[in-house]
């Protein structure tokens, strides 16, 4: 064993003497004891941390590709939407409807209601 001195508040001293006292063990068996326990819980925490970083890297490393797909899926999913509104307020013009961006405004609302109902499976 090596020999540490440390200093302690007086209010800490008096509550490690207390339990001293009560354990009927001396200061330094307590003191050793949650020292120990004290460093084992943080090594303990060291270590999941360093695990916790791993596994996480491991999961972006996983899902990385994923959501890059997702995200050009969704990309291209945009343009075809703006294209083929805008092809739709042309034909609904050249139809001879005078209306077409009003009726494009009414149907955008429609479209804006649908998306905030919610589906039966949620």
């Amino acid at each position: 064993m090596k020999k540490v001195t440390v200093y302690l508040s007086e209010d800490t001293y008096e509550v490690l003497n207390n339990l001293s006292s009560r354990r009927k063990e001396s200061i330094s068996l307590i003191a050793r004891k949650i020292l120990e326990k004290g460093l084992t819980e943080e090594s303990a925490k060291d270590g999941m941390d360093a695990v916790t970083e791993a596994v996480r890297k491991a999961m972006r490393d996983v899902l990385r590709p994923t959501e890059d797909r997702l995200a050009k899926l969704m990309a291209k999913a945009a343009v075809a939407a703006a294209t083929a509104m805008y092809m739709n307020v042309q034909t609904i013009a050249d139809l001879g409807k005078h209306n077409a961006v009003e009726i494009y405004n009414e149907a955008r609302v429609k479209a804006v209601a649908y998306l905030k109902e919610r589906d039966d499976n949620e």
